[in-house]
């Protein structure tokens, strides 16, 4: 939508009346002992307002109407020292991007140890629009016909700018220093409870993530740390998520993504198959197949990512050994029956140049084989001619990680006779990878 403010912004091109413009800002916005550095050009050492701010400590305004605002950014603030300003606040005609302004924030809390509050050309538009009119009108010449600022929408002002500058903070901490995902979920939530405007935003993030913890069986928020105290998966660091943690999880993954993305005027597919995922890790088959539909009707092509391993793997959950659940989840993501003639041919098809490992089927046991129920992952030795192109393959349960010889290696058979011996035992879906 066009704006006559913003457009004046763009084109705002002398710097020392923006400084102006800001310290004007920074007074209506309630700061105190507001001096600008060099009002008349020359040297200002990267400084350009300083001020005191609503807790009476140190304060520094930086100004730019330059376009390479990162590079601005690490000539400026490469010249402070930690704990030289309580707070930074950025002014600029730039268009800063959602990374760019956490990438800010984050290196004035984690090296300045300060808070840095980014006003780019968006923000200062509302500003300017909204209780500011009068500011708008001396600067940009656009016409103020109420004249003056209220100070009491000036109050409301304040309260929303320090109630929003403290929910990015906590969300900066949930990003960059939670030890897990429930401690992430605490401060996001303090953040949305001060910053209603963050809520779908941030609660819909944060359940894709409990939905991706779910999924992968542990959480990538503690893993993050143990990984950065040089503890990688697998080694002593390496934690998987209890099974009342991971119930715990999903259930409030299901809420939040219910509620930000189901329930939103414009539901995304990507939310909507990690909503479909948390149903089929719950077992609940009728919500998840309804979700998976409307997924696929908002981007057909998310039929791709539902057909990934982990994420079958947990629509599969739902189904069970259920050959009438089955089918309709077959139907759903478009996968092609599979046959002896499809079967053999994938496999004595496969492109062995250069591949290293097993050829990967997902299947589901049969409820009248032996041995454990449910999902396995099909690990099949490739036709390798120097071996007269016959195979070994070995079934593992995802459910306990355990093992099950189908063909021994030290037998293999042909590719006809695999299929016979792996059709008697499962259900077979789709190859992996």
């Amino acid at each position: 939508m066009f704006s006559q403010t913003r457009t004046a912004l763009e084109q705002f091109d002398n710097q020392h009346d923006f400084e102006r413009m800001a310290a004007d800002i920074l007074n209506a916005l309630g700061y105190t002992e507001v001096v600008l550095i060099a009002p008349r050009g020359g040297s200002d050492g990267g400084r350009d307002i300083t001020f005191t701010t609503e807790s009476q400590g140190k304060g520094l305004a930086c100004v730019t109407l330059r376009n390479d605002i990162q590079r601005k950014f690490e000539e400026d603030f490469s010249q402070r020292k930690a704990g030289e300003y309580e707070k930074y606040i950025l002014f600029c005609t730039a268009h800063l991007t959602a990374k760019q302004k956490l990438d800010f924030i984050g290196f004035c809390v984690g090296t300045l140890q300060a808070e840095l509050v980014p006003y780019d050309i968006e923000a200062l538009r509302s500003l300017l629009d909204s209780s500011l009119k009068s500011i708008r009108e001396r600067y940009l010449h656009i016409k103020d016909d109420s004249k003056g600022v209220n100070e009491e929408a000036l109050s409301a002002l304040r309260d929303e700018l320090l109630r929003r500058s403290k929910a990015e903070s906590l969300l900066l901490k949930a990003e960059k220093f939670a030890t897990s995902l429930m401690e992430k979920d605490a401060l996001v939530n303090e953040a949305v409870a001060l910053c209603p405007d963050f809520r779908q935003r941030e609660l819909r993030q944060l359940g894709i993530e409990m939905s991706i913890a779910v999924i992968d069986g542990y959480d990538p928020v503690t893993q993050r740390g143990r990984m950065m105290a040089g503890l990688g998966r697998g080694m002593g660091g390496y934690k998987k998520l209890e099974r009342n943690e991971i119930a715990r999880l999903a259930a409030t993954a299901i809420i939040y993504l219910r509620k930000n993305v189901l329930e939103t005027t414009m539901p995304d597919a990507d939310g909507l198959l990690y909503l479909a995922c948390m149903y089929g890790y719950q077992q609940q088959f009728e919500d998840m197949k309804s979700i998976i539909g409307q997924a696929v009707k908002i981007d057909e092509k998310i039929k791709e990512k539902f057909q990934q391993r982990k994420i079958l793997q947990m629509l599969l959950r739902a189904c069970n050994s259920d050959q009438i659940k089955l089918e309709v989840l077959r139907k759903s993501l478009s996968l092609p029956l599979v046959s002896k003639k499809t079967f053999c041919d994938f496999l004595q098809e496969f492109d062995l140049t250069g591949f290293n490992g097993f050829i990967e089927w997902i299947a589901v046991k049969r409820p009248s084989a032996p041995g454990e129920k449910g999902t396995f992952l099909i690990k099949i030795t490739p036709p390798y001619p120097s071996n007269e192109g016959k195979v070994s393959a070995s079934g593992q349960s995802i459910k306990s990680w355990d093992f099950e010889t189908v063909i021994s290696d030290r037998e293999p058979v042909t590719i006809e006779e695999l299929y016979e011996a792996l059709h008697s035992l499962f259900i077979l879906l789709c190859p992996i990878g």
